[in-house]
C-alpha cells in the first residue's frame, strides 16, 4: 500500500467518524427536543391538578369561613383558563409539526417565535399558580 493510499484510507476513516459523531449529535438533539415537550406536559399536568385542588379549596373556604365570598373561586378559575390556553397553543404546535413538510420557511420561522412565546407562557403559568396558592393560603389563615 502506497503512502497516498494510506492517507486516503485515513481520510475515509475520519469522514466515517465525523458522520457517526454527527448522527449521534442529531439523535441527542432530537431526544432533547422530545424530552423538553414531555417535561412541559408533565409540568402542565401537575399545574392542572393542583389548580383543580385550589378550586375545591377556594370553594371550601368560602363555605367554612365567615366573610369569605364565593367569588374568590374566580381566581383559580381564571388561572385554569390560562392553563387551558397554554394547552391549546401546545396542541397547535403539534398540529403545525404534523404538516411541517408542507410549510414555507417563513411559516417555520414564525412558528419558532410562537414556540418561544409558549415557553414563556409556561413559565408564567408556574408563577400564576404560585400566586393563586399564596392567595389561597392568605384567605385560609386570615382571621
Amino acid at each position: 500500500m502506497t503512502n497516498t493510499e494510506k492517507q486516503m484510507q485515513e481520510i475515509e476513516e475520519t469522514f466515517k467518524s465525523i458522520e457517526k459523531t454527527t448522527a449521534s449529535l442529531e439523535k441527542t438533539a432530537y431526544d432533547g427536543t422530545r424530552d423538553i415537550l414531555r417535561y412541559f406536559d408533565r409540568i402542565h399536568d401537575k399545574l392542572f391538578t393542583f389548580n383543580n385542588i385550589m378550586i375545591v379549596g377556594f370553594f371550601t373556604i368560602s363555605k367554612m369561613k365567615e366573610g369569605v365570598p364565593i367569588e374568590l373561586i374566580l381566581v383559580p378559575l381564571l388561572n385554569l383558563c390560562f392553563l387551558m390556553y397554554i394547552e391549546f397553543r401546545m396542541m397547535e404546535k403539534s398540529r403545525f409539526e404534523a404538516n411541517i413538510l408542507e410549510k414555507s420557511k417563513t411559516q417555520i420561522e414564525e412558528q419558532g417565535k410562537q414556540i418561544r412565546k409558549s415557553t414563556n407562557y409556561s413559565l408564567l403559568s408556574i408563577f400564576t399558580t404560585f400566586v393563586v396558592t399564596c392567595f389561597f393560603l392568605y384567605n385560609l389563615f386570615r382571621q
